[in-house]
C-alpha cells in the first residue's frame, strides 16, 4: 500500500523531532566539557562518549570538530540568555535591568550552572591568540555584552536613572574586568576575591545612580 503525503510528513517530522533531542543532548555534554577543559578539549570521541552516542551521529549532526566546537559556543550562550539575560531584561527601567543582570551573573557563576563558570570568559583566554573563526565569534559575544551594558546605561541616563556626567565606557570597562576577575577567583575558590568583585560592581552601578 503506498504511503500517503501525511504520512511521508508525519515521519520527516518525527526524524526532525528524534534530530533535535539528540543535538540538544549532545550539546549538554559538550558545553560541560569544554566548560572545563576548554573547546580544544572537545573531541568528537570525547563527547561521544560522554553523550553515550555514535562518533558518527555526531557527525552526520555536525559535520566536523570546529563546526562542533561552534555550536557549543552558541548553545552556552542560548543557556545564559535564558537564565541570566531573558529575566533581567524584562524588568521594567534600564538601571533595574542593568543591576539585575550583573546580580545574576555573579549567580549563575556562584552556583555553577556550568561547571567551568563563565564560559566566554573561559574561551576569550583560551583562544585570545588563535586567530580564526572560533575568535571572531568570541569577540562577537564579547562586544554584544559590552554594547548591552553600555546601552543600558545610556537609556538610564535619558531615563533619569543615571547621572549626566557618568563616564559609561569606563563603568562598562570596570564591569567587564569585575567578571573577568570574578570568574578566575569562583574556579579557584577565593570566595573573598569573588565576593569583593560582586560588590564592587553592584556598589559601582548603585553609585552611579542620581
Amino acid at each position: 500500500m503506498a504511503i500517503s503525503e501525511k504520512e511521508k510528513t508525519m515521519g520527516v517530522d518525527r526524524r526532525r523531532l528524534r534530530g533535535e533531542r539528540a543535538r540538544a543532548s549532545i550539546l549538554e555534554h559538550a558545553i560541560a566539557i569544554a566548560s572545563t577543559d576548554g573547546l580544544e578539549g572537545l573531541s568528537i570521541g570525547r563527547v561521544a562518549t560522554d553523550a553515550g552516542v555514535a562518533k558518527g551521529n555526531i557527525q552526520v549532526l555536525f559535520g566536523d570538530k570546529e563546526s562542533l566546537q561552534l555550536a557549543t559556543i552558541e548553545n552556552a550562550v542560548e543557556l545564559y540568555q535564558r537564565v541570566v539575560l531573558d529575566p533581567a531584561m524584562a524588568l521594567a527601567t534600564p538601571a533595574v535591568r542593568l543591576e539585575a543582570l550583573v546580580a545574576a551573573w555573579f549567580d549563575f557563576v556562584e552556583k555553577r550552572v556550568l561547571p567551568g563558570g563563565c564560559f566566554l570568559n573561559a574561551i576569550s583566554s583560551e583562544y585570545r591568540a588563535r586567530p580564526g573563526r572560533i575568535r571572531d565569534r568570541v569577540n562577537e559575544h564579547r562586544a554584544a555584552i559590552r554594547d548591552r551594558f553600555a546601552t543600558l546605561l545610556r537609556l538610564g541616563q535619558e531615563a533619569g536613572e543615571f547621572r549626566k556626567e557618568l563616564d559609561i565606557d569606563q563603568l562598562v570597562f570596570e564591569l567587564v574586568a569585575f567578571q573577568a576577575a570574578a570568574n578566575v577567583a569562583a574556579l579557584m575558590g577565593d570566595t573573598d576575591e569573588f565576593t569583593l568583585a560582586r560588590s564592587a560592581s553592584l556598589n559601582r552601578i548603585r553609585g552611579a545612580r542620581v
